[in-house]
């Protein structure tokens, strides 16, 4: 993770690209339902989209084999040189000469060079890999001349080298003490007390010159370096005995791992195949970290060698060539069962609120792949707890949400450049645009954002069973990409992001940090492996699921030892926190990559909290002393506002341990600020749910990976979740067997009794008796309790079940009754009754025309109106005016009662009064301050929309107010309910004035389509204007008249603002370029020629973006302009967007304003005029030569001119390269003519 985002904002950046870089012949590669393309895409509007520059520097075996990324040694295959290479215990560095080993315990290596090891002559402009497996890299220096290789591993103390037949070893010693043995040379003190020897083959003789040792290695091509461990006292003894080791070189290394699961066992084998150069050893020595030497299964061979001191803590030796490592799995859910009403205090009722307050929500269009992932991550845990609760509809309603976006996702269509996905070849990877957090450009984090795709779709498997049929090899691409566990897979490198071992994931694709790789959030590293034992477990793919529980039980014995020192032992004594935020190859640290706040350093640790979370409860000790830490530290006890402290996430922690505790802290704060992807719902039901069940019991375990035990005060709770359509018998270590029934999270503390509620009317008025009945089925039921909200009503301990509420108050009450078994229960469905009206503000209604001040929205008389006269999805009113409601209303000096902080789904309901029947114009008073403004917002009556969707352009701060017109309101006479609906906020609003134009409305809903004319539409308030950019419709006069014979034309002018000012005009339907492949229209203006001029497209919806650009031929006079969107085919873009003199600001003056007329879509263009053959220039941007490919047709003129219509350069007689050297950097206009025909391209000289 490398920054929290707390609010998105649509940035736009200026991108000179010619037209679109998208080529006729990108590739799609269909999967299933979906697919993703092997071209590159392009930029977005805002420049985003990138791919890692250069070429994987690769040689020897590493050749043509899908290129690894995110290890210890990833900076070699993009540098030419790496100065981070830390193998435990070693340091080294590569440059032209070799390689420089040293010891440094804690940072980066600086400038220490205390011995540097290559060839004489040697002089290489890079060290590239030639060799890599589990958990080595073979470097290789190669200068024609001489050749060099050098292979490390981690916790290796030897470096093997090999070399040239004609090579000669140099070595150069600069600190230390140096004593030659015959073929051996020992180096004491070398760095930081480390001594190090050096050993030739045998009979090797070492000839010195200075501080430089040289070797013809007597005949041989090998020999070996080893740091002796920092306890040595005697070198001379520890290098002969170290010796044997010196000629066993590795060949290969593997990790090999098996799922038990009768006895929830990981078994992880390391193995290492040796070439043994000389002598009759046959052991490697290899060294053994903390996570390793503390879980080895009883069968495998146990460090009895030396211990070296690491930063990751104390590396064992052992002389072998393997070693097993057994790890426990604890299990996991995909969510807490529902048991949340055994905890005192636990509403029902306020849990389906606040489960209703969500289910609306969709999801940004402006976002990246990690931010996404939050927010759909948000939606499914509150989607499974309404499902628990039997609240189907919002359940599916926020199903269809991540499923529309996810498949989105899952699928390329040509042109787009946003939810997609793009396989780049070069670096064998996937990658998801628009990316985040360097996902793209340096290959971050891709277990971070893959992990919550996948566990998106692990959850829609659950619900839409057969999905995954469609849609689950894309699915398993990204599984494949983030961690293939084919070392042969043709596509993706094996567990790219995870260590084996290491034990645990690096997150930066090419360790590009003085410290080495890192990672920072290991609790989502952790989502990802449990996505991935979701995944498996929901589509019957043990592999997977194997995979992730390898993952999981391997990266938890590494977050214990090297994020939490669990054990104490790893962290130096002088750390003063009990966890660190960052794990570096030679440090850690509690910062984060957003802020140094130490709030923020334990809650990325701990985020997001989730069904696979409960490892962080598995040390209670530990977990108790973690909490009373956090709580010493940050605010979390004081409810302090603060955005790195993410409340929420604490009290989850906390719910680990103390529950109670997590629920009073909860109940203390109800108007926090969330963090971006956390769910209200979501933390109310984990905290009453783990006050229900207690604690992880970590002593029982399960023949069944999705089951977890709980000890709730001596009380154990068994409980497990059944993926399958068949019931299935869960045995627990302890002898307890439970049965799950197919699809069901079942808990041991489930009983076969239902309930269901229901009232003698559905129209309740003030004062009215209502009658709760609750039928029930199930033996050994002893009473049944009915509750309105949290408060108890009656208790009836005999069928028929029922409750008499007399003289019901106003108000809204949701009834539901719990029905008992002994000291169990369940909790039936609830009821909500409306009690009172829905009545205009002061009582009046709003008379129309006239002026409404957006504060004045309707009130419920029965209290709080939300969900009755609006829905504002926050429960806080952050405004000063109307402070009993949700709504964020303010009074504002001049704007009168104002609503700001709107967000996307709320909405406002006004009572009007019409006087007459017919068409409204309406002047809306509104500020934005985001840069690319906001909404849009429409209104509807009864349901129906009245409206068009209405946007907002920027007014360059929330303090500044301008005034938004649209003249299309249609209205009926009399009293009605307008409802006014934000698809999306960054808006505050005042005065809505409605005055009655006497014209007759389009129809509701209808925007408008091709061709525009002009004459009696699109008309000016269809313009919506941006950045700076007006767009109108007048009459035609003097000088456009000349060449134009219509009554009406169209006027962009650019003042100010933006380089990408404009208007656009929404569509009624989807472009269709099928047959009409090409949008022309006829432009006049006093801008120079070779004006750019650009047309983009767009969704409504914000969705994908699609642009091509072209350039005026003239100046002063009408000509046609064309666009070629013939790659397009059937489109899914609806609005059409004017972007002209594109990339400048404009000043309102002449040559800042455009006319233009007759907009349409065309088959064909007039010859006479514009080449329509294709013709590629390349390369672009260009250095000095420029290559023209025109194949089909002759090319007789290339005319190249400035920005401001200066001719420059004019060549005849075109071959396929024009040199265009003489040009200074910058950007021209091309002219290509074959006869009278010509096309314009631009192009940007280097």
């Amino acid at each position: 993770m490398r920054t929290i985002h707390f609010q998105t904002l649509k940035i736009f950046i200026i991108s000179f690209l010619l037209g679109v870089i998208s080529s006729s012949n990108a590739q799609t590669i269909n999967i299933g339902s979906g697919s993703y393309t092997t071209s590159f895409p392009g930029s977005d509007s805002a420049g985003r989209n990138g791919f890692p520059s250069g070429t994987p520097q690769l040689s020897g075996n590493a050749l043509g084999k899908p290129v690894p990324t995110n290890d210890w040694w990833s900076k070699l295959i993009k540098e030419n040189h790496a100065d981070n290479l830390f193998n435990y215990p070693m340091t080294m560095k590569t440059n032209e000469q070799g390689l420089i080993v040293t010891y440094i315990p804690w940072g980066p290596i600086g400038d220490s060079s205390p011995i540097e090891i290559g060839l004489s002559g040697l002089h290489a402009s890079m060290a590239k890999v030639s060799d890599y497996s589990d958990w080595t890299v073979t470097m290789n220096w190669n200068d024609t001349s001489h050749d060099l290789k050098a292979t490390s591993g981690i916790g290796m103390p030897f470096i093997y080298f090999e070399k040239g037949n004609d090579d000669i070893v140099e070595i150069k010693i600069n600190a230390g003490d140096v004593t030659i043995s015959n073929e051996i040379i020992m180096v004491k003190d070398a760095a930081s007390g480390a001594d190090f020897v050096i050993y030739g083959p045998t009979g090797s003789i070492w000839n010195q010159t200075g501080n430089v040792y040289t070797s013809s290695l007597n005949g041989k091509n090998y020999w070996s370096l080893a740091m002796l461990p920092q306890s040595t006292n005697n070198v001379s003894s520890i290098a002969q005995e170290y010796k044997k080791y010196a000629y066993v070189f590795p060949s290969n290394t593997t990790t090999n791992w098996n799922y038990n699961e009768s006895n929830a066992k990981m078994t992880s084998t390391f193995s290492v195949t040796t070439d043994i150069k000389e002598g009759n050893h046959t052991n490697i020595l290899m060294g053994l970290l903390p996570h390793q030497w503390n879980n080895l299964a009883a069968n495998s061979p146990a460090p009895n060698e030396y211990t070296y001191s690491t930063v990751r803590g104390d590396l064992k030796t052992l002389s072998g060539n393997s070693f097993t490592v057994e790890n426990t799995f604890k299990g996991i859910l995909p969510t807490l069962p529902n048991l949340g009403h055994y905890s005192p205090g636990f509403n029902p009722a306020a849990l389906n609120t606040k489960i209703s307050l969500i289910k609306n929500d969709q999801l940004a269009t402006w976002t990246d792949s990690y931010n996404e992932g939050q927010v759909m991550n948000r939606l499914i845990q509150t989607a499974r707890i309404a499902h628990q609760t039997g609240n189907i509809i919002a359940r599916n309603t926020m199903l269809s949400t991540i499923k529309e976006r996810l498949e989105d996702w899952l699928t390329y269509e040509s042109g787009e450049v946003a939810f997609l996905y793009y396989y780049n070849n070069n670096w064998s990877t996937l990658l998801g645009y628009p990316a985040g957090h360097g996902q793209d450009s340096n290959i971050n984090d891709h277990h971070f954002h893959w992990g919550y795709f996948i566990h998106a779709a692990a959850f829609i498997e659950q619900f839409e069973p057969g999905w995954a049929n469609q849609w689950g090899e894309m699915i398993n691409l990204l599984v494949r990409d983030a961690a293939s566990q084919d070392r042969n897979d043709s596509l993706f490198p094996f567990l790219r992001n995870f260590s084996p071992y290491a034990g645990h994931s690096w997150a930066n694709g090419f360790a590009s940090f003085p410290h080495g790789n890192d990672q920072e959030s290991t609790s989502e590293s952790m989502q990802f492996a449990s996505s991935l034992i979701h995944w498996g477990a929901v589509t019957n793919n043990d592999a997977i699921r194997d995979l992730g529980i390898y993952i999981y039980t391997t990266e938890q014995t590494a977050i214990e030892e090297y994020w939490l020192d669990i054990y104490n032992r790893n962290f130096s004594a002088t750390h003063p926190y009990s966890l660190v935020s960052r794990v570096w190859g030679n440090s850690y640290d509690n910062g984060t990559f957003w802020t140094q706040d130490i709030a923020a350093s334990y809650g990325i640790e701990l985020y997001p909290m989730h069904g696979g979370s409960l490892y962080l409860g598995h040390h209670q000790t530990y977990a108790e002393s973690l909490w009373t830490e956090m709580a010493a530290n940050t605010g979390i006890l004081s409810n302090q506002e603060n955005p790195n402290l993410w409340h929420d996430t604490y009290w989850k922690f906390l719910a680990l341990t103390d529950a109670q505790t997590a629920v009073d802290l909860y109940d203390s704060y109800p108007n926090r600020e969330l963090k971006f992807g956390v769910s209200d719902a979501h933390t109310y039901h984990w905290l009453h749910t783990m006050n229900s069940l207690g604690v992880p019991d970590t002593s029982i375990t399960a023949n069944h990976p999705l089951a977890v035990a709980f000890d709730n005060n001596g009380e154990t709770i068994y409980t497990a979740h059944n993926y399958t359509n068949n019931a299935t018998t869960v045995t627990f270590s302890d002898g307890y067997m439970l049965t799950v029934p197919p699809n069901t999270l079942a808990t041991s503390k489930d009983i076969d009794i239902t309930g269901e509620l229901s009232i003698n009317s559905s129209e309740v008025n003030e004062n009215d008796n209502v009658l709760l009945n609750a039928e029930t089925t199930g033996a050994g039921i002893t009473k049944v309790a009915f509750y309105n909200d949290d408060a108890l009503l009656s208790e009836d301990s005999s069928a028929p079940y029922n409750y008499n509420l007399q003289n019901i108050e106003l108000g809204i009450h949701k009834f539901y009754a719990r029905v008992y078994a002994g000291e169990t229960s369940i909790v039936t469905n609830i009821i909500t009754v409306t009690v009172g009206d829905q009545l205009p503000y002061l009582d009046v209604a709003n008379q129309i025309p006239g002026v409404i001040e957006a504060g004045n929205y309707d009130y419920f008389e029965g209290g709080n109106g939300q969900n009755i006269a609006y829905f504002d999805s926050s429960l806080d009113n952050k405004g000063d005016f109307r402070p009993e409601e949700y709504v964020d209303a303010l009074a504002v000096a001049s704007e009168g009662k104002t609503v700001g902080w709107i967000s996307s789904g709320e909405w406002l309901e006004y009572t009007v009064n019409v006087e007459t029947t017919g068409c409204y114009n309406l002047d809306m008073r509104y500020a934005s301050g985001n840069d690319n403004g906001g909404g849009p917002i429409y209104f509807e009556v009864d349901g129906e929309k009245i409206s068009q969707d209405i946007s907002f352009p920027s007014t360059g701060g929330w303090e500044n107010w301008n005034t938004r017109s649209t003249s299309t309101i249609d209205l009926l006479e009399g009293e009605h309910v307008i409802r006014l609906v934000a698809t999306e906020g960054e808006i505050n609003l005042g005065k809505m004035a409605f005055s009655y134009n006497d014209t007759e409305c389009a129809e509701p809903g209808i925007n408008t389509g091709l061709p525009f004319d002009f004459e009696a539409s699109p008309i000016t308030s269809d313009f919506i204007n941006f950045d700076g950019g007006t767009g109108t419709v007048e009459a035609v006069i003097s000088p456009q008249n000349e060449g134009n014979t219509s009554e009406n034309l169209a006027k962009i002018v650019k003042n100010g603002g933006q380089p990408w000012a404009g208007s656009y005009i929404n569509l009624n339907d989807a472009l269709n370029f099928s047959s009409n492949s090409y949008i022309t229209l006829k432009v006049w203006t006093d801008a120079p020629i070779g004006t750019p001029m650009q047309i983009k497209l767009e969704q409504q919806n914000g969705g994908n973006t699609f642009e091509l650009l072209t350039n005026t031929s003239v100046t002063r006079q009408w000509e046609i302009l064309s666009w070629d969107f013939s790659s397009l085919g059937v489109s899914a873009y609806d609005r059409l967007v004017f972007m002209f003199d594109f990339g400048s600001i404009g000043d309102g003056s002449p040559a800042s304003t455009f006319y233009f007329d007759d907009v349409q879509q065309t088959a064909t263009l007039s010859t006479t005029e514009v080449i329509t053959t294709p013709i590629s220039i390349y390369p672009n941007p260009v250095d000095n030569r420029l290559y023209v490919d025109s194949s089909s047709i002759t090319l007789s003129k290339i005319e190249i001119y400035s920005l401001l219509g200066k001719k420059l350069i004019e060549v005849y007689n075109i071959q396929n390269s024009i040199d265009i050297q003489e040009l200074s950097s910058g950007m021209y206009i091309l002219k290509l003519y074959d006869e009278n025909k010509y096309v314009t391209k631009k192009i940007i000289k280097k």
